[in-house]
């Protein structure tokens, strides 16, 4: 089975981002809680649709996940599938939104360091487990998405806590988390753009 690895790179016209201090939004999205939200990685959607060949993706703009985190305090909990929102406008603990915004605004937290990302196809055996940050076709071994969602929403990516640069691997809150992304089939509907979760243990 063929999947893409996601991994640090240098370079111009790249598909992935990792952290960041500046988002293609209106508004900094915040939490139920009035919190502002980190964001977790950007995605290029022209350069990611060419690299994949996924039409699923839109053609243009950029798709942006954003998450709860407190150094200080536990979230976990709130960042799992059972806590996810998916309506939109409605506020949530992880926020995902594909944007064609020419400007960009400032993270009003500090943010994760930003370090750009290309996709590196590798191989892994059929029924194979694996927790680095890699894009698949269909869902990963492990991945337990509630079958309702299956019916509006394509698997894109799961990402590696530890993946994430210093001082920030334990961006879903433990070093050996991962967190999912799945991305809505009809983005600009009713429902969000995307759903963003994570699993541990």
């Amino acid at each position: 089975m063929r999947v893409r690895r996601i991994i640090s790179a240098s370079g111009e016209g790249l598909p992935f981002s990792f952290g960041g201090d500046r988002a293609y939004v209106s508004v900094w999205p915040k939490n139920p809680d009035g919190e502002d939200l980190m964001l977790l990685f950007t995605i290029d959607c022209e350069a990611a649709r060419r690299r994949l060949n996924r039409m699923d993706l839109p053609s243009y703009g950029y798709v942006h996940v954003f998450s709860t985190y407190d150094p200080d305090e536990y979230f976990l909990d709130s960042i799992t599938v059972d806590e996810v929102q998916l309506n939109r406008g409605c506020p949530s603990y992880t926020y995902v939104v594909h944007t064609g915004a020419d400007v960009s605004i400032q993270s009003p937290r500090p943010s994760i360091p930003l370090v750009h990302a290309d996709f590196d196809e590798v191989s892994m055996a059929e029924g194979e487990m694996s927790t680095s940050s890699m894009v698949f076709e269909s869902k990963p071994v492990g991945e337990r998405v509630f079958s309702t969602l299956s019916d509006s929403f394509n698997f894109f990516c799961q990402v590696y806590s530890a993946d994430f640069p210093d001082p920030f691997k334990d961006a879903l809150y433990l070093s050996d988390a991962v967190g999912y992304l799945l991305i809505n089939t009809q983005m600009g509907g009713e429902e969000v753009d995307g759903c963003f979760f994570v699993q541990a243990g």
